[in-house]
């Protein structure tokens, strides 16, 4: 229990150093990609299967959820920084939201770019999400024009609106949160504990309201509500 309770007190410590290490990975050992989208085209075109890597990434998630995406995944990196750059330019506490009646519609659009572009690629033979994937300008991958628009688009976004691209767009992150729906490992909120100031909601950077319920597939396991929480009300655990 000391452990634990050890690596909850320096929780973004370590998803911060966690995050950095993979980046440096995809940034300079990319052929070794962990996109777990990539894999799924290239069996579509090839019948070629990363069978060991693709397993972990989704067994991984299975348990404890999208943790790919708040401690693995590059642009997951790129925007958390992006935000909190913002924040700390505007000297902004918490950060800013998008309309509630736009989010909760837009939030679904993810799931839809994950159907189109299997379709696509298996429809043009071709590998459609990385030919426009926005990490493929930082790395051996596929860096094409459109790829660069990307991402200059999705960074101005995202400094607007935190993780913009990975709350309405990525496809990864939308194929992640169907196997996420009901993993083994929950974030909870202790409702003896909880005294509803809402801290945990304002601070969550995919916008969500965790006081009115967490819908487990869209946590992206960042925990940045568990470090708000002066209660301790919010738990990980099965």
């Amino acid at each position: 229990m000391k452990i634990y309770h050890l690596f909850e007190r320096y929780l973004q410590p370590i998803r911060k150093w966690t995050q950095s290490l993979f980046f440096i990975y995809f940034l300079f050992f990319s052929g070794l990609c962990l996109c777990v989208l990539g894999v799924i085209e290239r069996f579509i075109l090839m019948r070629d299967f990363y069978l060991t890597s693709t397993l972990v990434v989704l067994l991984i998630t299975l348990i404890f959820g999208r943790v790919f995406c708040g401690w693995v995944c590059p642009l997951g990196f790129i925007f958390h920084g992006v935000y909190k750059l913002k924040m700390k330019v505007s000297n902004l506490k918490f950060p800013p939201t998008v309309p509630e009646e736009i989010h909760s519609k837009m939030i679904y659009l993810k799931y839809g770019l994950l159907v189109l572009f299997l379709y696509l690629t298996y429809k043009l033979s071709t590998y459609a999400f990385c030919k426009v994937c926005p990490l493929g300008t930082l790395t051996n991958l596929y860096g094409t024009v459109v790829s660069i628009m990307l991402l200059l688009f999705f960074l101005i976004m995202g400094f607007l609106y935190p993780l913009f691209f990975c709350r309405y767009f990525c496809p990864i992150g939308a194929l992640l949160g169907i196997f996420s729906i009901k993993p083994l490992f929950k974030l909870k909120i202790d409702n003896e504990k909880c005294v509803n100031c809402k801290l945990c909601d304002r601070r969550c950077p995919v916008q969500i309201e965790l006081t009115k319920g967490i819908p487990q597939h869209e946590c992206i396991r960042c925990f940045e509500c568990k470090s708000i929480c002066k209660k301790d009300a919010l738990k990980y655990e099965i």
